[in-house]
Formats: structure tokens, C-alpha cells, sequence
């Protein structure tokens, strides 16, 4: 019996040690148990092999942790109390008391309380981190890294793994070889020639890839050498020195269809000295000295005038035909062109011809000045405008082409094939050439191509030309920007290219793009470049021949840097009315084209009309000026309204820049003063100053004297032999009268009569029965028109115009609907 009890009791104890098992491994899995037995030192926990790194609640939930103190998936779901780490494996820190506030965690990896972990664990745990880091920068370099036999990089990190912290992934580099101007000799670009006959290619040209396949070269010298010269003995082969020299001799021969629209010499020197005094102030094209000492040489009569020299000049002279002011008498018109546009366009077009004929493998420096001339006289005179964009990028293609945009130091042997002078001349050049193409881009509201284009070469010195020549082994130092010399446009010019391509790059892209804090910001960048250019002495007269005129440079570095302001702030002018913090839009849009118009105006009263000629901004800013001031309400009295009668003069002075240019090229674009005279008109309008009515007649009134100028310049008809002589005998006989007592009562030939600006404004300026200006219509042989003489035979009847004879624009095969361009803008 007693033995059957013993066994009983023993089996009971058995299975309650088994029952007790599973307990106890749960406890040691992590319960509050364990804790409280170490409190009160009961037997420790089943050791484990490895530490657990996650949370004991994101284990709990199976979740991935991040392990940070508190993790983000228990700050997630608001219960940051319960994030704890396992102090040593085995044991779980003691929990943290109910109702702990949140602010208590302020950190990742800091605890602040150490009554819940102990302050080794917090070490260990910052440690392991630590390690986690390091592991996986090494994984992320390891597969960066390349097999010594050139094959695929090695996959020691899963995608998962790098993408899971981009910020630890070191920077790729180029290779040395595709690095712009690190190493010259090993760069991929092709770039071979001498001089200004150079090419330049990019790398995966096929050029390229012919020098960099080694052994190619020589083995085809070889097969030449061994199997194809023994078949050619008879062949013709090339003198390569008898072709130069024909070459040169071609170069030196004169062209005599060009030199027989040379001027006199007298007429030549000034139209020279205007185009070298100012215009090679900001466009560096030709070097002075060398040009000079050529141009002596040019008009000795036992020399040759080589025909590319002859082209050189006369593209300078169509530069300058318009501008220089001839003072001995008005300037004459055929039709609405003025005889010096017509001259300066028949030049450019003879010019343009001989060029086009010459051969493009094997040109000069000279080659590519004539191309920047012509383009600069089509600006000018106003010859093609709607292609000036065009022409620009045919230029700027030309100067990739040539390596231009290439510094010569970073070509494999360009310092050897390309000599000092030519070296900075192609600096020059290229200099020119990206600004006619930044001008260019910017009238037309269209994209450069110097803004998509990689370029490292530096920008012209800071240098006088005489400070170099053609012999010149070194170039001098360039000087500080605060002393003025004949380059200082251009190299000031590079320190806002930045600024000025990222900003064309915005305007000529999508809309969306602008926001207006970018506009602030562009608006800044734009202020800090222009407060940085340099102050110089510009109370230098302006009218001493080849004296330095800084006062062009500092005016063209102001305005091609303000005129960016206009473009940014224009989007967001209407949205004044919406939102009051574009007031600021306003008033900087405004600012801009004041002080443009002003320093323009400054450039005038020196009696400077580069700019004037060069750019279009009389037009442009007149514009702006009267839109931003009919967009303030009427009786306003913020900024822009209170100086509205000073916005009216700045208006009256471009007309008068306006004018000034029609009246020595001609009318041949008319519909741009006839919009700035109706703009003028409307803005009377809006301020009150003039009824609708009045302010169209003083629109057109003003736009129909500035014809009546051109009409009374117009040549004579050209007469024959014997009606010249007829001429002269009737000019004498009318001398002969001017000498008597009563000389003059019967005949004049321009009756006094009042100027169209004194007489009294009606309505209708047009009249379809007007009366004749004067009054010797009925004299036989005195025409109507007062601004033609009288013919000398007296048989010759003149045919009267019967409708407006006080102007009548007929004979010149238009009217004046035409040149007010009425049909051109009713779309608009």
C-alpha cells in the first residue's frame, strides 16, 4: 500500500515539474517575473546566444524596429512608455512608471532617466550602433568598387541596403580623361589646327575614336608605304607648298568690285574714327595698333589692297554710316530710307557676297571679324531684324565649332599652334560673339545657345591694346577692375554670366517655373551684381577721338543687367489687385525702366547714340513705362502716380531717341514710333491731361511732322543734261533778282507758313480737301510741295495732288494708314 502511495506521488511530482517547465521559459522570454526574482535573488535566466536589438514591444508585435529610444513605431502608436531594450540578455529593464509625460523624451539616443536603464546598457546599445553605421559604409564602398580587369562593380551590398540610407553613398567622379580641362593630353575632345584654322569635335565624334584606336595610324602609314606607293609612281601628288602659296597670293589680290565703293579718304577716316572711338569701347572685334598700321599701308598707292582688308573696312564704315552727324547739311531720303542706310546696306550686302565665296578650311582672323562686323552693322541699321536671332546662333555654332569656348591652356596643343596674340583674340571674339547672342535672345524672348554650353575659357584681360601685339610672348597682367581700359566692358561682363545665363534659361523656359520668391531671390542676385560693378571717372569728354569713354561701358553694364528686372516682375503686375505684396512687383518694374530711360538719356546729352543704335530700348521701355502706369487707378497717390508728369518727360525722351534714329537711318520699321506716339497719347488720356480727342490729334500730328521731315529732305527726281542746265541759268537769273531792291516779292521758293506744331490741333488732322501750304502754286512752275525746288522751264507743269496736298505720301508708293500700321495690330 505504502509502495503504491510513494509511486502516486512521485508521477504527481513529475508531471507538475513538466507542467512548471513551459512557465518558466516563459518567464525567462521576458515577463515582469524575471525582474522581480532578481530583485529577490532567485535562481537567473536561461542564457541566450545572441542580444536582441529591438524593442520588447515591437518584438511583441513582430514588427521591424528602428531601435531608437524611443523607436518611431511606438512613438507612432502613442505608447512611447513601453518602448525597452533588453538591459543583458536574459533581462528586460524594469517597467517605467504609469503616466510619464512625453516631453521626458528628448532624444535619440540620450536617456535622461536612470532609474529605467542602467547607463552601460545605454553604452552598449550606442556602441552597437555605432558598428551597425560602420558596416554598412563599408558594404556601400565595397560595391562601388571596379575589378582590376574592367568588369561590372562589384554587388557586395543589396539595392536594399543602399537605397536604405543614400546620405552614407560617397560621390561618383568622372574619370580624369572626361573631366573638362583637368588633363589635357588624356581628355576626350578632339581639337586639331593652328591659329584661327582650328576644329574642334566633342567625344564620341568619329575623329575621336580614330585617335583613341592605338596602332591604327601607323599601320595604315605602312600599308601605304608597302603596297600602295609603288602603284602610284606616275600619280600626281601634292605640293602642299605650291598650294599655300597660291593660297597667299589669292589672300593678298585685290578685289576691284569692292574697292570701287570705297569712299573718298577724308570720308573714310571719319566713318572709321566714329566706329573704333565707341563701338570698340564694348565690343572687342579688331586690335586697335594693327588695325592701324595696316590702314596706313591700306592707302599707299603703291600697295595692294589686299580684298579681305577692303571688306574689313567697309563693314566698319556700314557700322557707322547712320551715326555720324554731318553738320554742313541735312541728311537726305529716298522714300523713307535715308541715303547713308542705303550706302550702309549696300555694303553689307557686297561684303556678305565675298564672303560667302571664301573658303571656310582655310581662314584668318580677319575672316571672323568681317562676320561679327556685318552682323553688328545689320543691328545697327536695322537690316533684317527678324533675323538677328537666327544670325546670332549662326555665329555662336561657328565659334563652338573653332574651339572658341575652349580656353586655349586646356587644348592639347593649342599653346603651341596658337600664339599669344591669337590666343587672347579668340578670347575677344568669343566674348563679342556671347553677348550678341545673349541681346539677341533676350529681344526675341528665345533661349541662347550659350546657356546649354559646358565652357572653360577665361575672359578677356583687363588690358590696353597697346600692351600686346603680334609678337608678344606673354600677355601683361590684367588690371583691377577700377582702372578703366578698352576691355573693361568684356571682363566685367563675365562676372555676372552666371547669373545673366541661369536667368535666360528662366525666361526662355517653362512659365510654372516662376515663383515669385525665386523672382525675389533672381531680384537680389540681380541688385548685388550691379552694386558690385566699379565706379569709374566718367566726366571724361566724350567727344575727343580715341579717349577712353567709360561712361558707354558703365552705361551698357547697367542696362544689360536692370533689363532682366522687367521680364521677372511682368507676370505678376496684375495680380497687384489680388494681392497687395505685389505692390513690390510694381514698383521695381518701374524703377527699372526709369533708370534705364535715364541713363540712356545721360549717354545722349554727351552726345552718344551707340546704344541708341545698338539696342532697342527706346521703344521697349516706353512701353513698359505706360503699362505699369495705366494699370494705377485714377487718382491714386502711390509712387507710380505721383511721378506720372515725370513719366510723361521720361516718354518725350525716348520719342526724342526715337526720332533722332529715324531721322538719320529712316522710317523703314514705322510702326514702332507710330505705337510709342499713340502710347504717349494714351497716357494722357488715363491722366487726365487730354480728353480722347485732343490726344489723338497730338498722336498723329507729332507722327505726321516727323514724315514731313523725311518728305523735306527728299533728293530731286534725277533730270537729264539739258534740264540740269536749264537749272543752273535759272539759279542765276534768280540771284540776280535776290540782289535788286524788290528781290524776292514775286518768287520764293519756300513761302513762310506756320510749322505744324503751331498751328492749331483740329480733330480731323487728315483733310481730303485741304488747302496747299503755300501760296505759289499759282506761280507757273513752283510746285505745291515746298520741300522740292522749282523746276527751270516754265513749260514744265508739275501735276498737282488733289487729295491732302499739305502732305501727300503717294509718290513714294504708300500712305500713311501703311506707316501708321493700323492693319498690322488689330489682332492685338
Amino acid at each position: 500500500m505504502s509502495d503504491s502511495v510513494s509511486a502516486r506521488a512521485a508521477s504527481e511530482t513529475v508531471h507538475g515539474d513538466e507542467h512548471a517547465s513551459p512557465q518558466t521559459e516563459s518567464h525567462s522570454g521576458g515577463g515582469e517575473g524575471d525582474h522581480d526574482d532578481e530583485r529577490s535573488g532567485d535562481q537567473p535566466p536561461r542564457k541566450r546566444q545572441r542580444v536582441r536589438l529591438s524593442c520588447l514591444e515591437c518584438r511583441r508585435r513582430k514588427l521591424s524596429c528602428d531601435r531608437g529610444y524611443p523607436c518611431e513605431r511606438c512613438l507612432k502608436s502613442g505608447t512611447p512608455d513601453k518602448c525597452t531594450y533588453e538591459t543583458r540578455p536574459g533581462l528586460a529593464p524594469p517597467p517605467k512608471p504609469a503616466g510619464l509625460p512625453l516631453s521626458q523624451y528628448d532624444g535619440r539616443l540620450s536617456l535622461s532617466n536612470d532609474h529605467l536603464v542602467r547607463k552601460d546598457s545605454v553604452r552598449d546599445f550606442d556602441r552597437i550602433r555605432r558598428l551597425e553605421i560602420e558596416v554598412t559604409q563599408l558594404k556601400n564602398l565595397l560595391g562601388k568598387q571596379v575589378g582590376s580587369d574592367g568588369s561590372l562593380p562589384l554587388d557586395g551590398a543589396s539595392p536594399a541596403v543602399m537605397r536604405s540610407d543614400p546620405g552614407l553613398v560617397p560621390e561618383t567622379k568622372l574619370p580624369e580623361f572626361m573631366q573638362y580641362g583637368h588633363d589635357a593630353d588624356n581628355e576626350m575632345r578632339f581639337f586639331r589646327g593652328k591659329e584661327f584654322r582650328t576644329r574642334y569635335f566633342g567625344p564620341h565624334n568619329a575623329s575621336m575614336a580614330f585617335s583613341q584606336l592605338t596602332g591604327l595610324s601607323p599601320f595604315m602609314k605602312e600599308t601605304a608605304e608597302e603596297w600602295l606607293k609603288p602603284l602610284h609612281v606616275a600619280a600626281r601628288t601634292k605640293d602642299r607648298d605650291q598650294r599655300k602659296a597660291e593660297r597667299e597670293a589669292r589672300f593678298q589680290a585685290a578685289d576691284h568690285e569692292l574697292e570701287a565703293l570705297l569712299p573718298s579718304r577724308n570720308e573714310t577716316d571719319i566713318l572709321v574714327s566714329v566706329y573704333l572711338d565707341q563701338f570698340e569701347q564694348l565690343h572687342r572685334i579688331v586690335h586697335v595698333p594693327s588695325f592701324k598700321r595696316q590702314y596706313v599701308k591700306f592707302w599707299n598707292p603703291t600697295e595692294v589692297r589686299p580684298a579681305a582688308f577692303t571688306a574689313l573696312v567697309l563693314s566698319m564704315m556700314a557700322v557707322s554710316s547712320c551715326m555720324h552727324s554731318n553738320t554742313t547739311s541735312p541728311p537726305k531720303f529716298t522714300g523713307m530710307v535715308s541715303s547713308a542706310h542705303q550706302t550702309a546696306e549696300k555694303w553689307v550686302w557686297s561684303c556678305e557676297e565675298w564672303h560667302r565665296k571664301q573658303s571656310h578650311k582655310h581662314r584668318r582672323l580677319i575672316h571672323y571679324q568681317i562676320a561679327l562686323l556685318l552682323y553688328l552693322a545689320k543691328r545697327v541699321n536695322n537690316i533684317k531684324k527678324k533675323r538677328f536671332w537666327t544670325n546670332s546662333g549662326i555665329l555662336t555654332r561657328e565659334g563652338i565649332s573653332l574651339g572658341l569656348h575652349r580656353d586655349p591652356d586646356c587644348m592639347v596643343g593649342a599653346n603651341r599652334n596658337i600664339s599669344i596674340f591669337n590666343q587672347e583674340m579668340r578670347r575677344r571674339l568669343w566674348a563679342t560673339i556671347q553677348e550678341f547672342d545673349f541681346q539677341a535672345s533676350f529681344d526675341h524672348g528665345l533661349p541662347t545657345i550659350v546657356s546649354s554650353l559646358h565652357m572653360d575659357v577665361k575672359p578677356p584681360r583687363n588690358i590696353n591694346d597697346d600692351g600686346f601685339d603680334e609678337d608678344s610672348t606673354e600677355l601683361p597682367p590684367s588690371k583691377p577692375v577700377t582702372d578703366y581700359t578698352v576691355t573693361s566692358f568684356q571682363y566685367l561682363c563675365r562676372q555676372s554670366l552666371p547669373l545673366r545665363l541661369e536667368l535666360s534659361k528662366l525666361l526662355s523656359g517653362p512659365p510654372e517655373e516662376l515663383d515669385y520668391e525665386r523672382v525675389i531671390r533672381y531680384t537680389n542676385e540681380i541688385t548685388q551684381e550691379i552694386d558690385a560693378l566699379p565706379s569709374w571717372d566718367t566726366s571724361a569728354s566724350m567727344e575727343e577721338e580715341m579717349s577712353p569713354k567709360p561712361l558707354l561701358a558703365y552705361t551698357l553694364l547697367h542696362v544689360q543687367l536692370r533689363q532682366y528686372i522687367m521680364p521677372l516682375h511682368q507676370p505678376f503686375l496684375r495680380m497687384r489687385k489680388v494681392n497687395s505684396k505685389y505692390q513690390f512687383s510694381e514698383v521695381m518694374f518701374y524703377n527699372a525702366a526709369r533708370d534705364m530711360v535715364l541713363l540712356h538719356d545721360k549717354l545722349t546729352e554727351c552726345g552718344v547714340r551707340t546704344l541708341n543704335f545698338l539696342r532697342e530700348d527706346a521703344l521697349t521701355l516706353a512701353l513698359n513705362l505706360t503699362s505699369v502706369t495705366m494699370l494705377q487707378p485714377r487718382g491714386s497717390t502711390n509712387m507710380i502716380m505721383v511721378n506720372s508728369q515725370h513719366t510723361l518727360k521720361l516718354l518725350d525722351k525716348c520719342l526724342q531717341m526715337k526720332e533722332d534714329r529715324i531721322l538719320r537711318c529712316g522710317n523703314n520699321e514705322p510702326w514702332g514710333y507710330s505705337i510709342m506716339c499713340a502710347a504717349y497719347g494714351l497716357l494722357e488720356t488715363h491722366l487726365g491731361i487730354k480728353d480722347s480727342q485732343s490726344a489723338k490729334s497730338s498722336s498723329a500730328e507729332r507722327f505726321i511732322n516727323l514724315h514731313y521731315r523725311l518728305l523735306a529732305g527728299q533728293e530731286p527726281p534725277i533730270l537729264g543734261t539739258q534740264q540740269q542746265q536749264q537749272i543752273t541759268a535759272a539759279q542765276q537769273a534768280q540771284s540776280q533778282q535776290q540782289q535788286s531792291p524788290n528781290a524776292g516779292t514775286d518768287l520764293q521758293l519756300r513761302p513762310d507758313v506756320p510749322s505744324l506744331l503751331d498751328r492749331a490741333k483740329s480733330i480731323t488732322p487728315f483733310l481730303q480737301g485741304g488747302v496747299p501750304v503755300s501760296g505759289g502754286g499759282e506761280v507757273p512752275g513752283l510746285p505745291a510741295t515746298p520741300w522740292w525746288l522749282a523746276a527751270a522751264d516754265p513749260t514744265i507743269q508739275v501735276q498737282q495732288p488733289t487729295l491732302n496736298p499739305d502732305f501727300n505720301m503717294e509718290t513714294l508708293g504708300m500712305n500713311l494708314n501703311e506707316l501708321w500700321a493700323v492693319d498690322a495690330w488689330e489682332s492685338y
